[in-house]
């Protein structure tokens, strides 16, 4: 009856492990992606709380399923060893048949058996186990607790907690795209589109905005009449007000309050009177989280600040929705002439165009730490304001500066060069 009872139990260990090991896989097979399109799917259903905890707490689910399962493996060692000893063998000798045993019991229960049954239809395999595994569920938390309790502990006293695969996870989205572009289910500019999205979340506010030198802006006693011809020259709609200097931005006026106060006959009143309040922002900022604010907060124009309290620039929401589809060109807008491609070959660009756009055209990489722009990248590479006429080499790139004063560097000329008469120095002309 014993031996009956001993093999049952064994069994029923076998099982339990064979069915916490499936789960196991089939959520390791499955992607944050595809979890959270199973939650969207049967979120209403009878175990839709417990699909939104494996993607909401994942790390808790998984640390309950595996704890669990090393504990149903010791409960089985200890039961193979007892079964052993029945054959009237020494300790030592149940220890060594008791060893090949359960290496054979783990690998074929706890990994290739589940990893079987998950990898042909892990979201299908993780569904049809729902049902029981919401049923001890709740007990299989409370074995974990305290680990769990302790990994927390730990990780606040550390301040170390883990991240969450943000790269991993924006590789995946890539890859979904490039396959629903090659299934022809999504255009490339729809593609495109997605992933300035995702990508848009990983740039600061300082790689987007327009920088102080191209401010345009009233002290705030400037009479209305004289800033709404500055306004209109502009072909702004909206600019900042300071007092004595751009660091003491007092507000920004609308194109639309000058033309209401210019109708009243208030046209010698200060600019300052009917000036709104200004929104202000780090540069350090995520531009994907400043969208969301501005969108949420109805903000148009923001000012950009850097960690002394000074105006390093000006965003406004139409810069950051560029990002996302392109240059916005208004009727009234100029043809886009930051990069222009010559009839040599090579490409006239101006000093404040990005360099990413850079990277994209000539399809290389460039180390841009602490500078956005090609202006950025002569001057980090000569380490001084350059000259009219000076050169920068790098990689397969030739830079020259063809417009430029003690201040700025404002057009550059950029050709590619043969990869054997290349240096990364300057060349002073």
């Amino acid at each position: 009856m014993i031996l009956e009872l001993h093999i049952g139990l064994t069994l029923a260990l076998i099982v339990a492990l064979i069915f916490l090991s499936t789960v196991e896989s089939a959520v390791d097979e499955l992607s944050e992606v595809q979890l959270r399109v199973l939650v969207a799917e049967h979120e209403s259903e009878r175990h839709g709380r417990l699909l939104k905890e494996i993607v909401e707490n994942d790390r808790r689910f998984l640390l309950a399923v595996s704890l669990s399962s090393q504990i149903l493996i010791i409960g089985l060692t200890i039961l193979v060893i007892a079964l052993c000893e029945r054959w009237d063998v020494t300790r030592a000798h149940a220890l060594l048949w008791a060893l090949p045993a359960m290496l054979a019991i783990v690998g074929l229960f706890r990994q290739l058996l589940p990893h079987l049954l998950a990898q042909r239809d892990p979201d299908g395999a993780l569904l049809r186990l729902l049902p029981v595994l919401s049923l001890i569920y709740d007990g299989l938390l409370v074995v974990s607790y305290p680990i769990y309790r302790i990994i927390q502990w730990q990780e606040a006293r550390l301040g170390s907690a883990l991240d969450v695969g943000d790269e991993d996870a924006e590789e995946e989205i890539q890859a979904y795209i490039d396959v629903g572009e090659e299934e022809g289910i999504i255009e490339e500019a729809e593609g495109h589109m997605i992933q300035s999205i995702v990508e848009l979340g990983d740039r600061r506010v300082a790689e987007v905005m327009t920088p102080r030198s191209e401010i345009v802006a009233v002290a705030s006693e400037t009479p209305i009449r004289q800033a709404l011809k500055a306004i209109i020259d502009s072909k702004y709609s909206r600019i900042p007000v300071y007092r004595d200097q751009l660091d003491n931005i007092e507000g920004v006026v609308y194109l639309r309050d000058l033309l209401k106060a210019w109708q009243a006959g208030r046209e010698n009143d200060p600019v300052g009177t009917i000036a709104r309040t200004a929104h202000f922002v780090p540069e350090t900022k995520s531009a994907g989280e400043l969208l969301e604010e501005m969108r949420q907060s109805h903000t148009h124009i923001a000012l950009v600040v850097d960690e002394f309290g000074g105006i390093a620039g000006l965003i406004t929401i139409e810069d950051l929705l560029e990002e996302i589809v392109g240059g916005i060109q208004e009727e009234t807008d100029k043809e886009n002439d930051d990069i222009v491609e010559q009839p040599d070959g090579s490409f006239l660009v101006k000093g404040t165009a990005e360099i990413r756009k850079i990277e994209e055209l000539f399809h290389t990489e460039i180390e841009a730490d602490d500078f956005t722009t090609v202006a950025g990248f002569i001057i980090r590479q000569l380490k001084r304001m350059p000259k009219i006429g000076e050169q920068v080499h790098f990689k397969d790139l030739l830079f020259e500066v063809v417009d430029a004063d003690p201040r700025r560097v404002r057009r550059v000329r950029i050709r590619p060069v043969p990869a054997a008469s290349t240096r990364s120095e300057q060349v002073p002309s």
